[in-house]
């Protein structure tokens, strides 16, 4: 062969891939998605509440309460008890807070456990489920320690930490007895 048949050779073999291979295969990319997607970042994963708040501090924390309790209890009441201030800064006892807490937490708590009485048919002996709390002041923040005993006896406890605000501070030491 000589050089003429090669170029000629190599210039159709370069012009069948140029204006025909080329253009099938960036269609073929084209069809497959492959285009520039721009990215959102996640959202972000911790929630900022306004603690200055009371009633959203204690309706907060009760939910809280409620996806941590859930299926823990079974059918029958949850006997909610006071929730008491301990630690150094505190005098022991029960605070408007300690009060409160409960009071919402019996409606959250047992409004579930109702709903599971009156589902389930048979009849469960009276049960000794229990909800208490501890609360301390610490270095400017409140640490709520929750626990709950079911009907079988089983025990799960959380500990919360919640900024200090002055409505959240009084409502503390604000002692019922």
């Amino acid at each position: 062969m000589t050089h003429h048949h090669l170029f000629r050779n190599l210039l159709i073999k370069t012009f069948l891939f140029c204006f025909i291979l080329l253009p099938c295969l960036a269609q073929g990319a084209q069809e497959t998605g492959a285009e520039f997607v721009k990215q959102t970042p996640p959202p972000p994963t911790i929630k900022f509440r306004d603690y200055a708040s009371l009633p959203e501090l204690i309706t907060s924390l009760c939910d809280e309460a409620d996806g941590k309790f859930k299926h823990f209890y079974g059918p029958g009441l949850v006997a909610v008890t006071p929730f008491i201030s301990i630690g150094e800064a505190l005098r022991p006892g029960i605070s408007k807070l300690g009060i409160t807490l409960a009071d919402q937490m019996v409606a959250v708590i047992n409004n579930n456990t109702i709903t599971l009485k009156t589902n389930s048919g048979n009849k469960q002996p009276p049960s000794r489920q229990r909800l208490s709390g501890l609360l301390e002041e610490m270095d400017g923040y409140l640490r709520i320690h929750i626990s709950g005993v079911n009907y079988r006896g089983q025990r799960i406890s959380y500990v919360t930490n919640v900024e200090m605000s002055e409505p959240l501070y009084r409502a503390l030491h604000s002692y019922i007895r």
